[in-house]
């Protein structure tokens, strides 16, 4: 089978005889072919998990936004059910007016 991604880099770090050991024991527990596979898919997942709190950090980022939003829009809701004109028994926002003489929603007599 041709290799479809070819590893033509290599990457070289020294280990003292304690850590190759810890290394190769991670590996057999691990199922990683080699001490090579090991360290590349540890890199990968260091990368990956990079990746993963940046996208946290711009999510944050945005939540705090929308929070502020938010309460912006439930102040000026505030500020308007606050300002709501009450005639005729109207709690719509909408003032309603009733002709001279006819009765209001509460039964009574407009002069």
């Amino acid at each position: 089978m041709a290799v479809l991604k070819p590893r033509e880099r290599l990457v070289y770090f020294r280990v003292s005889a304690d850590e190759f050991r810890q290394f190769s024991t991670v590996c057999e527990q691990g199922g990683a072919r080699s001490v090579s596979d090991l360290a590349r898919n540890a890199v990968q997942r260091l990368i990956a998990d990079g990746q993963r709190q940046r996208e946290g950090d711009e999510l944050e980022e945005k939540m705090r936004v929308l929070e502020g939003l938010i309460a912006a829009v439930t102040e000026q809701l505030q500020l308007l059910t606050g300002n709501q004109v009450r005639v005729g028994g109207a709690t719509n926002g909408f003032p309603t007016t009733v002709p001279d003489g006819a009765e209001d929603s509460t039964g009574e007599r407009e002069q």
